[in-house]
């Protein structure tokens, strides 16, 4: 028997150590919405239809409320752009003075680049088609 179908990653969770730093780069610098905000323990934003959760990493990992949960390290996320706002997302970075690490040509067609957040997390943008579908 086969699985049910999933139609996308609903939430994307990345864990920080300060979210009032966190609220201002992901808020001010890269637009996201806010969703809900409580300065110790997350900050939920709007992606279109999706969800990226920040949490305070250690408060997260020690929660009896819900499954506890925790991720450390270079942990990774990727937003998709249209063509035409790739280029305008680097001009946007530059002018925050964020560097992009590395850009990538993928084999499938389209490329992405790599930032980082104030956690050191990996960020990176990517142009439609990057998986072939």
């Amino acid at each position: 028997m086969s699985a049910p179908k999933l139609s996308h990653i609903k939430e994307t969770c990345l864990y920080v150590s300060d979210l009032e730093r966190s609220r201002i780069f992901y808020e001010e610098i890269l637009g996201l919405e806010r969703i809900l905000f409580d300065p110790e323990k997350y900050l939920f934003l709007k992606i279109g239809k999706d969800a990226l959760l920040l949490f305070n990493a250690d408060v997260s990992k020690n929660q009896s409320d819900l499954p506890a949960h925790y991720g450390s390290g270079e942990l990774h996320v990727a937003f998709e752009a249209t063509l035409e706002e790739y280029e305008k997302w680097k001009k946007h970075l530059k002018k925050h003075e964020i560097s992009i690490e590395f850009e990538k040509d993928w084999p499938k067609g389209g490329k992405s680049f790599y930032f980082r957040d104030p956690d050191n997390l990996c960020l990176e943008i990517v142009q439609p088609g990057i998986w072939g579908f």
